[in-house]
C-alpha cells in the first residue's frame, strides 16, 4: 500500500522569506524524525519529496506507506508548524489541504466505489490505483481514508463470499421422531382455505383470534419453559429508532435495502395540508408523490433486529458487578423487514412478530447464559413440543446483516457467533433436502460487536459482551402445526393440556367467509377436534 500527493498547509499572510530559506532544514527533520517516527520499516513512513512556497501558501508532496498514510503525514505536519514555526515566525496555519491524493493498492480490486472524494479507481498490472478530489482539513481528521480502505476491502472480500448457505454447519441435531410423517400438507393453505388468516397487503396477515391463540401458545411455552426459568425479565423496548442506532448497529450499511423508514409530516398545521386534503377529497386517490411533498425527510427507521433499543438504552452507562448480567425478552410489538420477492405465507413476511432475548455481562456470563438457554431450548424443543430440529453454526447475523463477511475460522460455540435453529417441515420435502428446514429462530454471542460502539462500560474496565436470541412466533407455529397438524388429539401432552385448559375462540364466519366451501367444511373438522378436548 502507497499513498502520495500535495499536502497544502494556507497561512494567515505571506509566507516570510526566511521561512522559506529554512524550509529544508525543516523537510530534513521531518523525513528524518516527524514521518518516521513510530516505524520500523522505513517503506511503511513518509517522505517529502518535494516542495514549494509561493504567496501564503507552502505545498509538501509527499509518498507514504501503510503506517504513517497521507492523512496522518498531513496532520503531524500541521502540528509541527502550529507548535514550533508559527510562534517563531508569527504566522498562523489557517488551513490544511491534500490535492492529488493517489492511493496504490497490491491486487485487483473489480468491485466499485461511489463516493463524492473518489476521482476514479482502475485496476492493472496486478495494482489498484484509487485518485481522489481534494480533501479538506474536516475530511482528513475524520478517519475517511481508512474507512474507504477498509470498505473496499470488505466489499471485495463480499463480493466472493458464498453467503449463508456456505458459512452452515450442522452442530446437533434431534433423533428422527417420526419415521413416517404425521402430517404432510402446508400449513398456510390451511389456515388461509379455512379462514384463521387472511392476506391483508404484501407481507402483512390479518391473524384471526384461532390463529393467534395458537400463537400465543407457542409463545407461552417458549417464555415459560425457557426465559423465565433463567431469570429474564419483560420490557418493552421501542418499535421506531433514529438513525444513529443504525449506523451504530450497522444495519444501515448492512441491509439498507431491506429496512423500513420513518418520516415525520413538515407541519403539525392542518392547514398545511389543505390543498392536499382538497385533492384527496375529490378525486378519492391517496397519491404517494404527493403526500411526499408533505413529509420530512427519514430520521428513523422501523423495528428491524428489535434488539437495538436494548444497546441504545445502555449506551454510554457505567455498570458494576452489581448489576451484571442484565437479561431481558421483549415481545410487545412487530418487526418489519421488505422482502423483495420469496414471500411466503406467514413464515416468510414483512410484517413479523417474536420475542426477542437480550443479555449483557461479562465475557464469562454471557457464555454461561447462553449455554443455559440452549439447554432450556432443547427441552422445549424435545420435551414440550416434540419437533424434529437442528443447530447450524453460521455466519453470524449480526455480521451478515452489517454487511460484514468473517475469515473463515475454527468452530468454537464459546465465542462470538451464531448458532441457528432449524425445524423439519415434511409438506417441503424429505428431510435430507436443504430446503425442507425452516429457520425457527437463532441464539448469538456479540463479543464487543454492540458494547463498543454503544460505548457500554464497567467501572473496573472490565470488557463487557452482549447475546441475543430470537424466537419467530409464526415461524415456530407453522414448524409446529407442520410436524403435528390441526388435530390436537396428536400433539403433544403439554400443547394438548394447553387446549384442554383453555378453549380456543370461536373462529369467523361469514356469508363469504371462508371464502369456500371446502374451507367451511375444513373449518368444522378442525373446530370439532379443538372441542373434543373441552374440560
Amino acid at each position: 500500500m502507497k499513498f502520495k500527493g500535495i499536502v497544502v498547509l494556507e497561512f494567515n499572510r505571506k509566507v516570510p522569506d526566511d521561512l522559506i530559506k529554512e524550509l529544508p532544514k525543516i523537510i530534513d527533520y521531518l523525513n528524518s524524525k516527524l514521518l518516521t517516527k513510530g516505524v520500523r520499516d522505513l517503506k511503511e513512513a513518509g517522505r517529502v519529496i518535494d516542495y514549494q512556497a509561493s504567496e501564503n501558501k507552502i505545498e509538501f508532496t509527499l509518498e507514504t506507506g501503510r503506517h504513517v498514510r497521507i492523512h496522518n503525514a498531513a496532520l503531524r505536519i500541521k502540528n509541527y508548524f502550529i507548535n514550533n514555526i508559527s510562534p517563531k515566525y508569527k504566522i498562523g496555519v489557517r488551513n490544511l489541504i491534500i490535492r492529488n491524493a493517489l492511493i496504490e493498492l497490491e491486487g485487483k480490486y473489480t468491485v466499485s466505489l461511489k463516493l463524492p472524494f473518489i476521482k476514479s479507481i482502475e485496476a492493472k498490472d496486478d495494482k489498484t490505483i484509487i485518485l481522489l478530489q481534494d480533501i479538506s482539513e474536516s475530511e482528513i481528521k475524520k478517519p475517511y481514508i481508512d474507512r474507504l480502505l477498509k470498505l473496499l476491502q470488505e466489499k471485495e472480500a463480499r463480493a466472493k463470499w458464498g453467503g449463508k448457505a456456505e458459512h452452515w454447519e450442522l452442530i446437533k441435531q434431534s433423533q428422527v421422531k417420526f419415521p413416517k410423517p404425521k402430517f404432510d400438507k402446508d400449513p398456510n393453505k390451511i389456515l388461509e382455505e379455512i379462514g384463521w388468516i387472511k392476506r391483508f397487503s404484501i407481507g402483512q396477515w390479518f391473524f384471526t383470534p384461532p390463529f393467534t391463540y395458537l400463537i400465543n401458545m407457542l409463545k407461552h411455552f417458549f417464555i415459560e419453559e425457557v426465559v423465565k426459568p433463567l431469570g429474564f425479565h419483560e420490557a418493552i423496548f421501542p418499535k421506531m429508532y433514529p438513525l444513529e442506532v443504525g449506523l451504530r448497529t450497522g444495519h444501515l450499511k448492512g441491509t439498507i435495502n431491506s429496512m423500513i423508514f420513518a418520516s415525520f409530516p413538515i407541519s403539525y398545521d392542518i392547514s398545511v395540508y389543505e390543498e392536499l386534503i382538497d385533492y384527496m377529497y375529490v378525486t378519492d386517490t391517496a397519491p404517494p408523490e404527493e403526500l411526499q411533498k408533505y413529509v420530512k425527510p427519514p430520521t428513523h427507521f422501523l423495528c428491524y433486529a428489535q434488539c437495538e433499543p436494548f444497546y441504545q438504552f445502555f449506551s454510554r452507562e457505567v455498570l458494576d458487578d452489581k448489576n451484571l448480567p442484565v437479561k431481558m425478552y421483549d415481545h410487545s410489538g412487530p418487526s418489519f423487514r421488505w422482502e423483495a420477492g420469496g414471500l411466503h405465507g406467514v413464515e416468510r413476511v414483512i410484517e413479523f412478530h417474536r420475542v426477542e432475548v437480550v443479555w449483557l455481562g461479562k465475557p464469562e456470563q454471557v457464555v454461561d447464559i447462553r449455554n443455559k438457554l440452549l439447554e432450556r431450548y432443547e427441552y422445549l424443543m424435545d420435551k414440550v413440543l416434540d419437533l424434529e430440529w437442528r443447530w447450524a453454526w453460521v455466519t453470524p447475523w449480526y455480521y451478515e446483516q452489517a454487511g460484514i463477511v468473517e475469515e473463515k475460522r475454527e468452530k468454537d460455540i464459546n465465542k462470538p457467533g451464531t448458532i441457528d435453529f432449524e425445524a423439519w417441515l415434511p409438506y417441503k420435502g424429505p428431510r435430507e433436502d436443504k430446503k425442507a428446514w425452516l429457520e425457527i429462530g437463532n441464539i448469538s454471542i456479540h463479543g464487543t460487536k454492540f458494547t463498543s460502539p454503544f460505548k457500554i462500560k464497567h467501572n473496573k474496565g472490565i470488557i463487557l459482551w452482549t447475546g441475543c436470541s430470537g424466537f419467530g412466533s409464526e415461524r415456530w407455529t407453522i414448524a409446529f402445526l407442520a410436524q403435528h397438524g390441526f388435530d390436537p388429539r396428536n400433539w403433544p401432552r403439554k400443547p394438548r393440556e394447553y387446549v384442554e385448559s383453555n378453549p380456543i375462540p370461536e373462529p369467523i364466519r361469514a356469508v363469504t367467509y371462508p371464502k369456500t366451501e371446502t374451507g367451511k367444511k375444513l373449518l368444522e373438522e378442525i373446530m370439532n377436534y379443538f372441542k373434543s378436548l373441552k374440560k
